[in-house]
């Protein structure tokens, strides 16, 4: 088992065949990841690690619940295997922040309206990325596919889909970010016109 990486939920393990394991970090972890990634702890002061630990990980809960549940196929969620409550196995594929860099603007764009389109369809079926993270929380299959990787923040409850539509959080650096400077002005663009209220 190779590591991969780390966020504030999830640590990333490479099983070596064509599988990830997604190991749900202890408190320890997720403390350490939160103290690294946001100094100086202005909007994400020290003495709220522990709320933002108890709601990422009932989020989590939550959403590998949901996943349990959905119609969608499976194939766009990574084939996930539910291992308990918060840790489970899922495709090995390329990260679409590693994908963009090889793309054409022409091949970056089409890249983009895949991802709505798959969000769309997501989103009528009431489940919804937390942030629209695209080079984060999004990777491309060996078929091509987009399929959302981060089954951990997910929405469901309309009214809360609503609300967080409506805050368009697609339109702000921690999203654009992941994604090369030549498609951020597009994807914003469609993103407010095919996602926004």
């Amino acid at each position: 088992m190779k590591f991969i990486g780390r966020g504030w939920q999830y640590t990333v393990y490479d099983l070596g065949n064509g599988r990830v394991l997604k190991k749900y970090n202890t408190r320890l972890q997720a403390y350490w990841i939160m103290f690294k990634q946001n100094f100086p702890y202005i909007n994400y002061p020290i003495w709220k690690f522990k709320d933002y630990h108890a709601g990422c990980k009932n989020t989590a809960r939550d959403s590998i619940k949901k996943i349990c549940e959905t119609t969608i196929d499976l194939k766009f969620f990574g084939n996930p295997k539910i291992l308990n409550e918060l840790d489970y196995e899922q495709d090995k594929v390329t990260p679409l922040h590693e994908y963009f860099k090889g793309l054409t603007q022409e091949q970056g764009d089409h890249a983009i309206d895949a991802f709505i389109e798959f969000n769309q369809k997501l989103i009528k079926n009431r489940l919804m990325d937390k942030s629209f993270l695209i080079g984060k929380n999004y990777g491309i299959n060996a078929n091509g596919d987009i399929i959302l990787t981060d089954i951990g923040e997910l929405y469901s409850n309309e009214e809360n889909i609503k609300r967080q539509i409506e805050k368009k959080p697609w339109d702000i650096y921690y999203v654009t970010s992941t994604i090369p400077k030549r498609f951020r002005s597009y994807f914003v663009r469609q993103m407010n016109e095919h996602i926004g209220l």
